[in-house]
């Protein structure tokens, strides 16, 4: 990373540059440098778990003790604590209430220990960031549902969450946007490929199966089409997965014209059927209809025309209005972008979270192999 880049924060152009400038301070103050810090600031935002490569890449170092003094300084000022997976290499979970508490982030998910899916994801999740550093990202749950809710007005219930029951009470609370994919806006006067609007990702491992993109796809979709414009970024270090991923966004979110009534009632009155334990009526003819329609009729504002006439009633002039006009042209793209590495190492964890901090002083200088601190 040049010069230029890691000076960024502090202009005038940045458009948090107070609040980030005075978090950087506070992170400096606990002994990183600059660099340091702001590594430090990005993967407690967007991660909570991070490896020597991914510091080196931002830091435009090669191997030696700059990466060295980093890893020393987390893990014996009790910021950062280490695990040994594949190859011996080890990943780092950056977990201290201070350094979190430090960026005013201390109620963020990232510092708790994960499970190796999900610390798999988060490192794919941290090379798309540090491959992007300058986005203007949304960067915590608040800051999204008041983009999302208040600024462009979309009711919470369509907002993508899961509800959370209490174990000790009958009280439950929605999160939102669960998943901690980044999400940014487009800066003012900035050239840029993407179309300005708000952008979406989604950083897929390099297993060959898209079930998981196509899950968080669908459970999206009604949110998407709720926004007048969005970019959407499938990142995986697997190349040969793009082509698909593209052609299911475009199946996904593919214009549609005008529906044709009585066709959409026939689906319904099949789906009934087939829902309510009465497939023994449905001949063969049917189940094909019906499977033509899962395909066709899925998602919104299919599903609510289906409850509502499954459960109340309606008529056809009642679904035509229901159904609303047809599908206005949305302003929409998608991108893919390769990641570098694909963390095969979490496949298989080959020791427990390293040795106490004194031994990892008097180690500092062992080979590559043999220590977390020399570890990629």
């Amino acid at each position: 990373m040049n010069q230029e880049l890691l000076q960024r924060p502090g202009s005038k152009q940045h458009p948090r540059n107070q609040g980030l400038e005075k978090h950087l301070a506070v992170l400096q103050g606990l002994g990183y440098t600059r660099p340091e810090a702001w590594f430090l600031y990005l993967v407690a935002t967007h991660s909570g778990y991070f490896t020597r490569r991914q510091f080196l890449t931002f830091a435009a170092k090669a191997k030696g003790w700059s990466v060295h003094s980093f890893t020393i300084k987390a893990l014996t000022r009790k910021h950062a604590r280490a695990a040994e997976y594949g190859r011996q290499t080890y990943v780092y979970n950056l977990y201290s209430r201070r350094v979190y508490g430090a960026i005013d982030k201390d109620n963020l998910r990232n510092r708790r220990r994960q499970s190796n899916q999900l610390i798999h994801t988060r490192l794919l999740i941290l090379d798309f960031v540090l491959a992007h550093p300058d986005a203007l990202y949304l960067e915590t749950e608040t800051e999204k549902v008041c983009y999302f809710h208040e600024n462009l007005g979309l009711p919470l219930p369509v907002l993508p969450g899961r509800i959370y029951k209490s174990a000790k009470s009958t009280s439950h609370t929605k999160r939102y946007f669960i998943d901690r994919f980044p999400i940014f806006l487009a800066r003012p006067n900035k050239a840029s490929s993407l179309p300005p609007g708000v952008t979406f990702t989604y950083c897929d491992t390099a297993h060959p199966s898209l079930a998981p993109f196509v899950s968080h796809l669908r459970s999206y979709e009604k949110f998407l089409r709720r926004l007048p414009a969005f970019n959407f970024i499938y990142a995986s270090p697997n190349p040969l997965k793009f082509s698909r991923a593209t052609a299911f966004f475009s199946r996904l979110f593919e214009e549609t014209g005008r529906v044709d009534t009585l066709h959409l009632v026939h689906y319904f009155q099949l789906r009934l059927l087939w829902e309510s334990n009465r497939a023994s009526l449905l001949s063969r003819a049917d189940r094909d209809f019906l499977r033509a329609g899962d395909e066709r009729y899925h998602g919104e504002p299919f599903e609510s025309a289906y409850q509502k006439w499954s459960t109340t009633g309606l008529s056809d002039p009642d679904i035509d209005q229901l159904l609303g006009p047809p599908r206005t042209e949305q302003k929409r793209s998608f991108e893919t972008y390769v990641l570098p590495e694909d963390y095969d190492i979490l496949l298989a964890e080959t020791g427990a979270p390293y040795r106490p901090a004194g031994h990892n002083l008097r180690s500092a200088w062992r080979s590559d192999s043999r220590s977390p601190l020399s570890a990629h």
